[in-house]
């Protein structure tokens, strides 16, 4: 029925060992298969044809209980990067100079952005300066089988992986898309703007108006889809975003490594015996994050309102969404003293 999807089939040969087999031959994916085809009316043929080309790693057999067993070995679970590594992978002078650039070349699309959808130009420009370095680095992972991988093998978040797999073909065909032939991050993040697949299709929008939506070679498509996202994760225009605090030792708890909601008013947290600078309103929600240093003593914590808990709904990490906001601060400045 859907023969340009079909065409565009192509056949890459992966090398197998012996301890894997195609991944057809499961029958988690033979279900996913007849799910496809009756739920989107694929069809099962050009399905088989392109998951057999991903091999999956047949579980091991369990060891019989007679038999011996070694100790399980102590896994220890590896500290997150701390603040002051990760911001310094991001926010450094080429990344600023290239921001500044991006944002020269692409000025009129981007002020467009800014106009239509109420975000501000140096945060699109930052998100894609941390995303794929402007568009240098978007991933060369094929997708298709790094979701299948993760979405059938020995991964957590299967069902995540799953439904990213049914949206990535639904994509595909969508956008006249050869599956096997799209790359990106080892995730399955694609294009200048690294969305998932869901993200493709909910948030992707043809903002150069030239009749497709192109994230992988289009960087004004990506520009428009960017500050697509975020508006419809409620972006507020002309909001702060974060302003350094010190918390006082007994409201040190407050501050959290994981994304914290604003749910209370600075008034609530005055009232609670928090110190908070008198520019900030009273009616305005807020929260507290805290990001580790190398040295614990140069820990930060941050009060944060609600356009920083919108970009952590891009990356579902503080640290990432403080990397946007200081890139950007700093691409605007250069920007604005080049002018």
């Amino acid at each position: 029925m859907h023969t340009k999807f079909l065409l565009l089939v192509i056949i890459f040969s992966f090398n197998v060992s012996a301890e894997t087999l195609p991944s057809t031959n499961f029958k988690s994916v033979q279900k996913f298969i007849s799910q496809m085809v009756n739920e989107h009316y694929f069809s099962r043929k050009e399905l088989i044809t392109i998951f057999s080309q991903i091999h999956l790693q047949v579980p091991k057999k369990k060891i019989a209980a007679s038999k011996p067993q070694k100790k399980p070995k102590t896994v220890t679970k590896k500290k997150p990067m701390t603040w002051d590594k990760y911001r310094d992978l991001f926010i450094n002078n080429n990344r600023i100079k290239d921001g500044v650039k991006f944002w020269k070349k692409y000025h009129e699309q981007i002020e467009e952005a800014e106009n239509k959808y109420s975000i501000p130009s140096e945060i699109i420009v930052a998100i894609l300066g941390i995303e794929t370095n402007y568009g240098q680095t978007k991933g060369k992972h094929p997708t298709f089988k790094a979701l299948t991988t993760r979405a059938f093998g020995n991964y957590r978040r299967k069902q995540f992986y799953k439904n990213e797999l049914e949206e990535f073909l639904l994509m595909a065909r969508e956008n006249v898309l050869p599956p096997l032939a799209v790359k990106g991050s080892y995730a399955g993040a694609m294009g200048y703007p690294q969305f998932i697949s869901s993200s493709y299709r909910n948030f992707a929008v043809d903002f150069d108006l030239d009749g497709k939506i192109d994230l992988f070679s289009d960087p004004v498509d990506s520009i428009g889809s960017i500050a697509n996202y975020l508006s419809e994760h409620y972006w507020q225009k002309d909001t702060d975003i974060a302003s350094k605090i010190n918390l006082q030792h007994e409201y040190a708890l407050l501050a959290k490594n994981t994304t914290n909601k604003p749910t209370k008013t600075t008034k609530f947290w005055r009232d609670n015996g928090i110190k908070i600078d008198n520019n900030i309103a009273n009616h305005v929600k807020a929260a507290f994050i805290l990001l580790e240093q190398e040295s614990e003593s140069d820990n930060e914590t941050w009060i944060t309102f609600w356009n920083f808990y919108v970009l952590t709904r891009y990356n579902h990490d503080n640290r990432y969404a403080m990397s946007v906001y200081q890139l950007a601060n700093k691409i605007e400045q250069e920007f604005n003293s080049q002018k």
